[in-house]
């Protein structure tokens, strides 16, 4: 004869907890799904987007301090990469889903008190799209500037942007007949 366990147990069966988990996944996978709805998925990559072409457009202006320091100023863009004065290893490829031609250098209109690199928004963009990565890009120089932006937003001409500072060392101007530009100024 086997004697009567009497005590409470310690633990949980593995049963039990196959049932917790299995709680816990479907809890998880409802909660994911609503989430997603609030969280704006394409303005999040489009944030990502501006922020590498700031990075191209930092490399850009710290090479064109170089080269004007050691061999004059440049007249294109690739000269920054030529093989006689090699200040970049490359010019940085376009992001095709704001610009098709990526950053030139502007030399002959002389954009405020200088040269300065600018790219047009284009590229695979619509209207809205292009909007919202102006809005994006003087939203970074600028933080008083509204990220909700529709396909009929002005942001002004190159001589009086709307929203930024003419004065400012990098802005994006246009309309969406016009279409977007954005640009950095060099000294």
């Amino acid at each position: 004869m086997t004697p009567n366990y009497t005590g409470m147990r310690k633990g949980i069966s593995l049963v039990e907890m196959m049932i917790a988990i299995i709680l816990f996944a479907a809890l998880a996978t409802i909660g994911l799904k609503y989430t997603k709805n609030y969280i704006n998925t394409d303005l999040q990559a489009m944030k990502a987007r501006t922020a590498a072409a700031m990075d191209q457009g930092s490399q850009l202006t710290q090479a064109y301090k170089l080269y004007t320091s050691q061999y004059g100023s440049p007249t294109t863009i690739t000269d920054l990469n030529a093989t006689a004065t090699p200040v970049l290893t490359n010019i940085p490829a376009a992001i095709t889903e704001m610009s098709a031609l990526g950053w030139d250098l502007n030399t002959s209109t002389g954009i405020g008190s200088g040269y300065g690199f600018h790219m047009t928004l284009d590229g695979n963009t619509t209207t809205i799209q292009a909007a919202t990565y102006c809005a994006i890009w003087n939203h970074e120089f600028n933080s008083s500037v509204e990220l909700n932006v529709s396909g009929t937003e002005d942001y002004g001409t190159i001589t009086a942007p709307l929203y930024v500072s003419s004065t400012a060392l990098s802005y994006c101007y246009g309309t969406s007949t016009t279409g977007y530009e954005v640009i950095i100024k060099l000294p």
